[in-house]
């Protein structure tokens, strides 16, 4: 049976795919696309959502998780459910992320629902792509591993997110494991035999697990027993310019510098003074950033801040945990005679979401969001090579600016 190409079809459905139907919805477009045809392809089985389930409190109150969906949508449904009242309870605050998680799962389902109301709309579960092909014509294939196509559409927006790096050191995991509670046996080990236990990176990632081991073993913990290992000076968040210019110092994307550090030498987060939001995921916040200031003066002796400004990083100890940041998961994009259109790893994108080719040129029709793809021109636009978050679809304008070219 040939396929009928349809208008999109977006690889990966985790909270950057989501992106694309809520920002149609909020644009009133969302039935116009599934009509014309939409597809998703996610390599999870249905029901395998797993999104953001750490055992953290996130670096975002709760109201920040409600505000992409739009109350007079198509999906405004979901803001009556449990999930999303769950969140409505304290909209100022942080939020167990595993709640914020549950909503998200919530929307996902609700999402993949809608789309069967529609002949040229569907959400392929448990299917891998394997590669996307650009054919002559304009039209882009997804194939799996035996060239099969599954989907061909006009437009593609690759979503495939990425997965946390580590060290290939046997005694290294990754604070993603930890947050999901998948380590907890080494990790109360380690307290309890009062061997040192390292933490590699400043993020708030970094400090939820620091967090998360005084919270559960601390009574086992020595002074100076965790060490976190940093190799520039801890962003702390500032919802707006304003409040970051009172700091005196300026960061990037919505974090300055903590206190004690060296001026930030970052652009200029940019923000009209005291006005508009800045990046809402980006530096210490609440109860990570509590934690940092309570070692940075010394109100927490079982921890110690190290800075390694050098690639060289700490010696191996016993338990070294990595919250070093994500590396792109690969999805090779194939031009019409099946030459690679980019080199591989982190695909760029220009500053309206679309994917650049080797020479810098947007491939027309395709789009990157979330985890894995680099903007030039930093979040908003504020410069730097900052990859766009995975929860794209709370902040920013990526998502609006993809569904307005499609």
């Amino acid at each position: 049976m040939q396929l009928r190409a349809a208008r999109l079809q977006v690889v990966g459905f985790g909270p950057a795919a989501l992106g694309i139907p809520i920002a149609a919805d909020r644009a009133g477009l969302l039935d116009d696309l599934m009509r014309e045809g939409c597809v998703f392809i996610d390599r999870r089985a249905r029901g395998e959502w797993r999104s953001l389930d750490y055992d953290i409190r996130s670096n975002s109150v709760a109201g920040d998780f409600l505000e992409g969906l739009s109350p007079d949508g198509r999906l405004r449904t979901v803001l009556r459910s449990p999930e999303a009242r769950a969140l409505q309870e304290a909209p100022d605050q942080p939020v167990a992320l595993r709640v914020a998680a549950r909503f998200l799962a919530r929307t996902a389902r609700e999402i993949a629902d809608y789309t069967v109301r529609f002949d040229g709309a569907h959400t392929h579960f448990s299917t891998v792509v394997d590669h996307l092909r650009r054919d002559a014509d304009g039209l882009f294939h997804s194939r799996d591993a035996r060239g099969r196509t599954l989907a061909l559409s006009r437009s593609a927006v690759i979503a495939v997110g990425a997965r946390p790096r580590a060290d290939a050191a046997p005694r290294t995991v990754t604070s993603e494991a930890v947050l999901r509670r998948e380590c907890d046996a080494r990790c109360e080990a380690a307290a309890a035999a009062g061997v040192t236990i390292d933490v590699l990176g400043g993020s708030h990632s970094a400090f939820s697990t620091v967090g998360l081991l005084l919270r559960e073993w601390g009574h086992l913990l020595r002074p100076g027993q965790i060490r976190v290992h940093t190799r520039s000076e801890v962003l702390v968040y500032r919802p707006q310019a304003r409040a970051a210019a009172a700091d005196g110092r300026t960061g990037a994307a919505g974090g300055t510098p903590g206190p004690g550090s060296a001026p930030a030498t970052a652009a200029p987060a940019t923000a009209a003074p005291g006005t508009r939001p800045l990046h809402r995921f980006a530096g210490l916040r609440g109860e990570s950033e509590a934690l940092y200031r309570a070692v940075r003066c010394g109100a927490e002796p079982r921890v110690r801040l190290l800075r390694h400004p050098e690639e060289a990083g700490p010696a191996a100890s016993p338990l070294t945990i990595a919250a070093t940041g994500y590396r792109a998961r690969r999805l090779p994009v194939l031009d019409a005679r099946g030459e690679p259109l980019f080199p591989p790893g982190e695909a760029a994108v220009d500053d309206e979401g679309r994917v650049l080719d080797g020479r810098g040129r947007p491939v027309p029709g395709l789009f990157g969001i979330g985890l894995g793809h680099c903007s030039p021109a930093g979040p908003e636009g504020g410069g730097g090579d900052y990859p766009m978050a995975a929860v794209n679809i709370f902040h920013g304008r990526t998502a609006d600016r993809i569904t307005a070219q499609l």
